[in-house]
């Protein structure tokens, strides 16, 4: 009886694994299924902020692996997978392309046969908490009787970390350009706020007790979260300040400042910069490898603070205290250079009138977690010369 009970159960189980083979409907109560010809995996996912889409939306990106099971070659393509809501209304996947060309999204091939593709599909989803039906639609025609590979998404699983690449920006920006301090002002951009008020940083005292308090675990939480700095901000500061000074330097005509009064002056305006600017953060671009950051700085403008007037009238009223108007001039110069930093308190904040509306460009990329800023790009040089108050 034994025998006879092993051999039908096998003949069952033979007959079940025909039928699934044979392309019969099967709906995924996991995040992989297939058909008999291609069984289709999701990998993991998380939304994005594809460039030029709208910052309110919600976009889930996919990470699909895709394998061919059959015993012949197959055509795969992004447009065999789309999306259906609740309501049975479908999506179509969107055509998304990152600005450093990492990004990659699921594209038309031939799979032969055991071979497996991955890449991302894109989709803008209504809601987070509503459920969605993955459909993965066979290009061939051969067989009459292939059925779509569906897989259920639940949208609330996966992680919208947009606001992480914003906090690196802030991190980033605060340590290379403000010494590491900033109680001025900084906010983000809401998606749906027009005209975003600058609001209070914490201050010192308060971000060191916020500090101690997740002192044991702060380091774990950024490696965990995979959002760590990978730049080395010493040296970037080290390199701006460097940059900062001699800008400043070549400013005076007559009298030439030492390297000690240069830094002097420089280390006071990023002290005063740190306590006044108002910083607003945008999130333009987020994708699993690259992100873009927009940087709208108001600092304490440096332009006319060494006005050619100023050292006139100083040198007209003290001619006869020196020998010539040359040596007057270079003592108007040397008497600006000391009284500037006493005036930082009151000197306007100005903005870079040549960046758009949400301000310049800061990229990132990302590799496996940490998160380099890109201090080769162009608008980089723009964001540094405004934290040196205009100067070029």
């Amino acid at each position: 009886m034994k025998k006879i009970f092993t051999y039908v159960s096998l003949a069952v189980a033979a007959s079940v694994l025909v039928a699934c083979g044979s392309g019969s409907k099967k709906v995924a109560d996991g995040d992989s299924a297939g058909n008999g010809d291609v069984e289709v995996r999701v990998k993991d996912g998380m939304y994005v902020l594809p460039p030029d889409a709208a910052a309110d939306g919600n976009y889930l990106a996919l990470n699909l692996e895709i394998k061919n099971t059959s015993t012949k070659k197959l055509d795969i393509a992004k447009t065999n997978v789309t999306l259906y809501n609740s309501d049975d209304e479908k999506t179509e996947s969107l055509d998304v392309y990152d600005s450093n060309n990492k990004f990659k999204t699921l594209g038309f091939e031939s799979l032969s046969e055991g071979k497996t593709t991955t890449g991302y599909v894109v989709f803008e989803v209504d809601s987070k908490d509503e459920s969605y039906e993955l459909h993965y639609s066979p290009l061939y025609l051969e067989k009459k009787d292939a059925k779509d590979v569906k897989i259920k998404i639940d949208p609330s699983k996966y992680p919208d970390e947009k606001e992480k690449v914003v906090e690196l920006a802030k991190e980033y920006i605060t340590s290379v350009f403000l010494n590491g301090e900033a109680t001025g002002g900084a906010t983000n951009v809401d998606a749906k706020s027009v005209n975003p008020e600058i609001v209070p940083l914490a201050s010192s005292d308060k971000k060191e007790k916020e500090d101690e308090k997740d002192s044991d675990s702060s380091s774990d939480k950024k490696s965990e979260s995979g959002f760590t700095l990978a730049n080395d901000v010493e040296k970037d500061r080290n390199d701006f300040t460097k940059t900062f000074m001699d800008k400043f330097g070549s400013e005076f005509n007559n009298y030439q400042p030492s390297e000690a009064e240069l830094r002097t002056f420089v280390e006071a305006y990023i002290q005063a910069n740190a306590k006044r600017a108002k910083i607003t953060y945008t999130v333009k671009e987020f994708l699993p490898d690259s992100a873009v950051v927009y940087v709208r700085p108001e600092t304490i403008g440096l332009k006319n603070v060494k006005s050619y007037e100023l050292v006139s009238k100083f040198a007209k009223e003290h001619l006869n205290d020196y020998n010539s108007y040359g040596d007057a001039v270079k003592a108007a110069e040397k008497y600006l250079l000391e009284q500037i930093p006493s005036k930082l308190d009151s000197t306007p904040l100005v903005t870079d009138d040549l960046s758009d509306r949400n301000g310049l460009r800061l990229k990132l990329t990302n590799k496996k977690g940490k998160w380099t800023v890109d201090t080769s790009d162009y608008e980089y040089d723009s964001i540094a010369q405004a934290f040196r108050g205009g100067l070029y």
